[in-house]
């Protein structure tokens, strides 16, 4: 057990801030810094004070020994709680979240979403054309693009070009204020009538009115589309109190949370190859080993373990969910560590990921650290992009088997490589992304 019995406070604050300058200079090596300090370190943003942990065993009996005792942070989904159902993202009530869950999670099951490899690799091999014929692209916003379609044909069968584009504004334009208000000092709440506020009811107001309309039109027709709409449709069309709202909310949540995610890693993913070779042209070898001369399926995602190795790597150097906040409901002890009921916790990914006692030479960008054995001897709390327990990201098989068919479609047909000199520097928002995009240079794969 390496719980501490001291709860240390970060040194450096100073008055009525506290620690949040040092923080507003870097957001994310401030969780890095912070994590080096020991497993359990107090900071101060104003008036309000955070447990930042970075410690397995006690991120263990957060998430998974007591989890219906640690609610995400109330304080924080209350800023971004507008009107509308209650729901699986903004419940702190454990019997109404674990209710949701239970009604969502067979559809997001490995084999439900196998059926959609095809209508993601569509989506790569579409994109591939784009980015070949530009020449020289922002990786990360064509790759947004890329997952957006992807999630939204796959969830509710929308294609539109024109609709897709709305949308997808729509919900970056929701991470924006999100991510923007959480790291304020004085949060501006949701109903407060601020330029971002309007724009992100006006944007929210369309998002709600074009699903909810899918939505009805399904229901009205019966018409089966193939889609995970129809899965969700099928599977609850008696249960009175899951309706119309808390689908379009619930499924709503789950694009805003997924689509980014998986854009930023795949954009990272991209930009360690263009700048690791070696590794590069170890994955081509294994995708020739497999493929042959034809795209991914499904089943091609388990038979390329390197592949899977780079995806991993790739989540611990840059988590897309960098940290998550959750509160105390009771008293409990870990070790010889007091957590009190009320204490407002922070589950350090990022530190976490790089932690130099668990990964050597963290900064090292090396795939093999996920070779089974090396896996085996690491605490499961190590190593946590989709957080894990109960409360482990629904998304999670749908993320990895879209990154495990659009990384080797792209590969097939593309070679990338950095269109400035500079390094890619990371940047905090809602997701962990890119500092002024990931501009790249396009050509055929040879």
């Amino acid at each position: 057990m390496t719980v501490a019995v001291h709860v240390r406070r970060r040194p450096g604050g100073v008055p009525i801030f506290g620690d949040y300058l040092a923080f507003r200079r870097d957001r994310l090596g401030f969780w890095t810094d912070v994590g080096r300090l020991g497993p359990v370190v107090e900071v101060r943003f104003g008036t309000q004070a955070f447990w930042v942990v970075t410690d397995p065993e006690i991120v263990e009996h957060i998430l998974l020994g007591a989890v219906k005792d640690y609610p995400r942070d109330r304080r924080l989904m209350a800023l971004n709680r507008g009107p509308g159902p209650e729901l699986m993202f903004n419940t702190d009530r454990w019997e109404e979240w674990r209710r949701r869950r239970r009604l969502l999670a067979p559809a997001f099951h490995r084999r439900s979403i196998a059926r959609f490899a095809d209508t993601m690799v569509g989506h790569a091999v579409r994109a591939a054309e784009e980015w070949l014929e530009a020449g020289t692209v922002d990786v990360e916003a064509r790759m947004r693009t890329l997952t957006m379609r992807a999630i939204l044909e796959t969830m509710f069968s929308v294609t539109r070009d024109d609709e897709v584009s709305r949308l997808q504004e729509s919900f970056e334009v929701s991470s924006r204020v999100v991510s923007g208000r959480a790291a304020a000092p004085i949060p501006v709440p949701w109903w407060f009538p601020s330029p971002a506020n309007l724009r992100l009811r006006r944007l929210t107001r369309y998002r709600w009115r074009v699903l909810a309309q899918i939505v009805a039109d399904r229901i009205a027709t019966g018409e089966p589309r193939g889609d995970l709409l129809d899965l969700l449709l099928a599977q609850h069309a008696d249960d009175d109190r899951f309706g119309l709202r808390d689908l379009v909310g619930e499924m709503s949540g789950i694009v805003f949370a997924g689509h980014e995610t998986t854009a930023e890693t795949t954009t990272w993913l991209l930009a360690l190859l263009a700048t690791h070779p070696e590794v590069e042209d170890r994955v081509r070898r294994e995708m020739a080993e497999v493929l042959g001369d034809r795209d991914p399926t499904a089943d091609d995602v388990e038979e390329m373990p390197y592949l899977g190795r780079v995806i991993s790597e790739t989540l611990r150097l840059y988590p897309p969910v960098f940290l998550t906040i959750r509160e105390a409901d009771a008293d409990h002890r870990v070790g010889d560590l007091r957590i009190p009921a009320g204490t407002r916790i922070v589950i350090n990914i990022r530190g976490l990921h790089h932690d130099p006692t668990a990964w050597p030479e963290p900064e090292r960008f090396d795939p093999d650290r996920f070779e089974p054995g090396a896996v085996a001897s690491r605490h499961r709390c190590q190593f946590i992009p989709f957080l894990a327990g109960p409360k482990k990201c629904l998304g999670d098989h749908f993320a990895m088997l879209e990154m495990g068919v659009v990384v080797p479609t792209l590969l097939r047909r593309l070679r990338l490589r950095h269109a400035r000199p500079d390094p890619p520097r990371p940047r905090a928002g809602f997701t962990m992304s890119v500092d002024g995009g990931m501009p790249m240079r396009v050509a055929a794969a040879s």
